[in-house]
């Protein structure tokens, strides 16, 4: 006979409230997106069994938008939140997650935009920085300065679907 033993460890709490803290910052970047220029196509949250198997979703970036008007695009951003800078500097993912999201920017010729939040609230951060992912693919930790270019006012709407861009 086959038991699975239920029961709820240290680690399965912290990936809960790290889960519910991504999930609040998903949708606080999603309700900057005027919804008039911008269709949000995908919106993947993350599913994981207590075996530690998971859909092949689940290594894509969150959302998926389109810009909308005369020229139509597709693009994907990853969203991350971080507390604070720790010495400067974050630790925005593991090698192996930007390889998923190169591979999937490559393979369905999407660009594919890092969202991360600083500071404040998950569904409230005090700063905001999106970058384009070729921009710091190539780190697993990333430095402030690094991001400075890419800060943008926490409080403004994403509202210009020509420029095809989000920074």
């Amino acid at each position: 006979m086959n038991i699975i033993n239920a029961y709820q460890s240290t680690k399965r709490t912290f990936d809960r409230d790290s889960f519910e803290k991504g999930h609040l910052f998903e949708d606080y970047i999603v309700t900057l997106f005027n919804q008039r220029k911008f269709r949000l196509l995908e919106w993947r949250s993350d599913k994981t069994a207590s075996n530690g198997v998971y859909p092949e979703s689940c290594t894509y970036p969150d959302l998926e938008f389109a810009f909308l008007g005369r020229r139509k695009h597709k693009f994907a951003v990853e969203c991350k939140w971080r507390e604070k800078f720790s010495g400067r500097k974050i630790k925005w993912a593991y090698s192996k997650q930007i390889d998923n999201y190169l591979n999937y920017q490559r393979e369905r010729n999407i660009q594919v935009f890092i969202a991360i939040g600083i500071g404040g609230e998950p569904s409230n951060p005090e700063k905001l920085f999106i970058t384009p992912l070729d921009h710091i693919s190539m780190y697993t930790e990333v430095f402030e300065s690094h991001l400075i270019r890419y800060k943008r006012n926490p409080k403004q709407r994403f509202d210009d679907s020509e420029q095809l861009s989000l920074f």
